[in-house]
């Protein structure tokens, strides 16, 4: 383990946990080949932006995501229709390693988008103000943003959430070279 991951994980004692489900738990990970942290870290990543984008399709901050993880835990299966009638006002793009979007992909997108779970998130030359901020609803967990100058760092930030960076295109190619 590299010593930036060490120094970002930590022991946690979580208290309450049913037996079964964990053991259940454990047996996915080691199926997956993964370790149980590396697990419960995808799997509070991925509530997390389930969370954060419900929130802001109800548009109330405190109240709903409590009544939201209320509704996830106690009856599943009614919380992920309800999710699914609330996310037809927008697209979810999510899991991408490397997505490069461009003006024309924006001008076919027939809702606004919503950036889920990418790694590195290019916006080409041609993508304007105006477009993003029309095309764009949010951008969440994502490492690297990489943009074109045209368009504003703080635009891109007010609609970002859990973002590592929010870097200009010829900075980042500066950066690689």
């Amino acid at each position: 383990m590299s010593e930036e991951k060490k120094e970002k994980t930590k022991t946690v004692t979580i208290r309450g946990i049913d037996s079964e489900i964990y053991d259940k738990f454990v047996e996915m990970a080691n199926s997956m080949g993964m370790s149980v942290g590396e697990l419960m870290n995808t799997a509070m990543k991925q509530l997390l932006a389930l969370l954060t984008i419900a929130k802001e399709k109800s548009g109330e901050v405190g109240k709903t995501a409590g009544e939201t993880l209320s509704k996830i835990i106690s009856t599943p299966k009614e919380f992920l229709k309800e999710f699914v009638e609330g996310v037809k006002d927008f697209d979810v793009i999510s899991g991408i390693e490397v997505l490069e979007v461009s003006r024309s992909d924006l001008e076919q997108a027939t809702k606004p988008i919503v950036f889920v779970n990418i790694k590195k998130l290019v916006f080409k030359d041609d993508v304007d103000t105006q477009l993003f901020d029309n095309k764009v609803k949010s951008i969440k967990f994502v490492d690297y943003i990489i943009i074109p100058r045209n368009l504003p760092r703080l635009l891109v930030a007010k609609k970002s959430m859990f973002v590592k960076k929010i870097i200009y295109m010829d900075e980042y190619e500066e950066k690689s070279k």
